[in-house]
C-alpha cells in the first residue's frame, strides 16, 4: 500500500472532512428539509473511537488536514473531547471546524484549548427577518455576538461562509463585503448547490462568482491574492475597503482538478465527491479495526471517482440523495 492517496487522475488526498452529527438545531432552508425526516439512530453514527481510528489511519497515507462538520457538530454531546484526541494524532498539521455559530458561547474557550485556532461560520444573511427565515427562526445579534467573542478568545482566521442565492440576499454582497472590513473576517461567497432539501434549486437561483465579483468591483478594486494552499477551492481577493473575500464557484467553474478532499459521513460512509451519490461504506473496516481494509476500500473508491463533477449551472433538476447536514458540506 502506498503511503499516500491518489486516485487514477493523479489527484493527491490529504484532507478529510468528519460530519460528526446528521442532526442540527437550524432547519436552513437549502441544507435541510422542513419536513419530517429519518435521523440517524445513536447506532448508526460513527463513535468517536471510530472516527480517531480512521483519523490516524489516514494520517499514516498522508492526511494532513481535518475539518469537522455535522449537521451541527457542536449538538453532538462531549464534542470538546474529540478535538483534543484529533490534536494528539501525528501528522494531522491542521484541525478546522465549520459551525453554524449558535453554539460558539458554550464551547469556543474548549474547542480553542484543545488547539482549534480556525473556523467556518455559516451566515447567509445581516438582515434580522431573512436571517430568522433561513434558519427557521434563529437570532442575527445572538450570531453575531458569538463571532465576536470567538474573536476574542484569538481564533484566527474566522471564516464567514455565505451561500449566495440570486432572489434572496444577492442585494446583501456589498453588505458582507462592508461586514468583514469592519470586523476583520474573511468572508466567502458560495454558489447555491443542488443538494436534496425542500427549496427548489433551478437556475435561476444561481448568481455565478463572476457576477459577484462585478457587483463588488462597481464599489471597490480587487486585488488577486495568491492562494495559501493551492488545492483550496477559493479564489481570494483584498478589496480596497480592506475586506477580504473569497468566491467558491463548484457550479459555473468546477475546481475538481486541484480537489484533495474525502468526506466522512456520520454513518461511516465515504464520499470521494460532495456532488455525486457515489458513496463506500467503511463500515465493516471500522468496526473491525481493520486498517489495511479501511485503505483498500478508499483507494478502491478513489479510482472510480469521476474527473469532474456533471454540475453545471444549465443543470436545473438534479437533486443528490443526500440532505447538506447529513454529509458535512
Amino acid at each position: 500500500m502506498n503511503n499516500i492517496l491518489l486516485d487514477k487522475y493523479g489527484r493527491r488526498y490529504q484532507y478529510l472532512r468528519i460530519s460528526v452529527t446528521d442532526r442540527c438545531n437550524f432547519r436552513c432552508k437549502y441544507c435541510m428539509p422542513q419536513h419530517s425526516f429519518k435521523m440517524l439512530t445513536h447506532n448508526d453514527i460513527l463513535s468517536y473511537e471510530d472516527i480517531l481510528f480512521v483519523v490516524k489511519t489516514l494520517a499514516d497515507v498522508g492526511i494532513k488536514k481535518v475539518r469537522v462538520t455535522g449537521g451541527e457538530p457542536l449538538v453532538r454531546k462531549n464534542i470538546t473531547y474529540l478535538f483534543k484526541e484529533l490534536g494528539k494524532i501525528e501528522g494531522i498539521q491542521d484541525i478546522t471546524l465549520t459551525t453554524n455559530g449558535s453554539l460558539l458561547k458554550k464551547f469556543a474557550k474548549g474547542i480553542y484549548d484543545a488547539g482549534v485556532r480556525r473556523i467556518n461560520i455559516s451566515l447567509d444573511s445581516l438582515k434580522k427577518d431573512r436571517y430568522e427565515f433561513i434558519t427557521g427562526g434563529f437570532d442575527l445579534e445572538d450570531i453575531i455576538e458569538s463571532i465576536k467573542y470567538a474573536k476574542e478568545i484569538g481564533f484566527d482566521p474566522i471564516k464567514i461562509n455565505v451561500v449566495a442565492i440570486k432572489g434572496f440576499n444577492d442585494d446583501e454582497i456589498i453588505d458582507f463585503c462592508e461586514f468583514s472590513a469592519e470586523n476583520s473576517l474573511n468572508v466567502r461567497f458560495i454558489e447555491f448547490m443542488p443538494l436534496e432539501s425542500s427549496m427548489e434549486w433551478k437556475k435561476e437561483n444561481i448568481i455565478t462568482g463572476k457576477e459577484i465579483l462585478e457587483i463588488i468591483s462597481k464599489k471597490y478594486e480587487l486585488k488577486h491574492l495568491e492562494k495559501e494552499n493551492l488545492s483550496g477551492p477559493s479564489d481570494n481577493y483584498l478589496l480596497s475597503n480592506g475586506a477580504k473575500i473569497g468566491i467558491i464557484t463548484p457550479i459555473s467553474n468546477h475546481f475538481c482538478a486541484t480537489c484533495d478532499k474525502l468526506r466522512l459521513t456520520a454513518d461511516g460512509k465515504l464520499r470521494p465527491c460532495l456532488l455525486s451519490d457515489y458513496e463506500i461504506n467503511l463500515k465493516p473496516a471500522i468496526i473491525n479495526s481493520d486498517a489495511k481494509l479501511l485503505l483498500k476500500l478508499i483507494q478502491d473508491s478513489l479510482h472510480l471517482k469521476a474527473e469532474k463533477h456533471p454540475v453545471d449551472c444549465d443543470l436545473a433538476n438534479k437533486r443528490f440523495g443526500r440532505h447538506m447536514s447529513e454529509i458535512g458540506g
